[in-house]
């Protein structure tokens, strides 16, 4: 038990002098899995998967925790294409992204060259389709990147801490009532904040009004 807990000393403190990657986030998310709190687990192993969604140890790992936790949420069913285009988005980080785009807009380059030199109408023909095809490619790779960087910068997920915690009608303690409750390592979107309460949403869709520092964010 204390080589997990110093274990997670020394990556908390590799954190605080500014250093961060996927692969920390993971390690650390595995000492505190080991060293039984599952909320702080499951918060790292998000962060983790923030920084490289392709991260398959981390979205594995995360997913087994997940089962385990007491508050069983059914998510709002997705638009069909939003799904399959945020799963080709995440089988890569943003940082292969940003390198298949400028791979593809130097083989974009290269075909106009081709298109504009070529001393054959195929050679041309080919120039001007295969660069219009890479130029496509060139774009999606960018707006992958552009997309995981903006999901990373956004702070509007987090995890509950508390063992229990009562989620308000109104960011009120007593002029209140309680609407539902919610355990550890849940996992809620943020809405707003006023004062000490912040203004939650369910995946399911349900909203209410819970303390700040009941929970963690992502």
């Amino acid at each position: 038990e204390n080589r997990f807990t110093d274990a997670i000393s020394a990556y908390n403190a590799i954190l605080d002098q500014g250093f961060y990657s996927a692969k920390l986030y993971y390690n650390l998310g595995n000492a505190y899995f080991k060293d039984g709190n599952t909320p702080k687990a499951i918060l790292y192993y998000e962060r983790a998967l923030k920084l490289d969604p392709s991260y398959d140890d981390a979205r594995f790992n995360l997913d087994l925790l997940n089962a385990g936790i007491q508050d069983r949420i059914d998510p709002v069913p997705e638009f069909i294409l939003k799904t399959w285009m945020k799963k080709l988005c995440y089988a890569s980080d943003s940082d292969n992204w940003t390198v298949l785009f400028i791979v593809f807009f130097a083989v974009f380059c290269g075909l106009v060259i081709l298109f504009l030199l070529g001393r054959t109408v195929a050679a041309r023909r080919t120039g001007f389709f295969t660069g219009i095809a890479a130029l496509l490619l060139a774009v999606m790779c960018l707006s992958f990147a552009i997309w995981q960087k903006r999901d990373y910068m956004k702070a509007d997920e987090a995890i509950v801490m508390r063992p229990v915690t009562s989620v308000k009608s109104s960011p009120s303690g007593e002029a209140s009532k309680d609407l539902f409750i919610l355990h550890e390592g849940t996992k809620v979107r943020l809405i707003d904040q006023v004062g000490a309460w912040s203004n939650i949403e369910l995946a399911d869709g349900r909203q209410g009004w819970m303390q700040s520092n009941d929970m963690e964010i992502i």
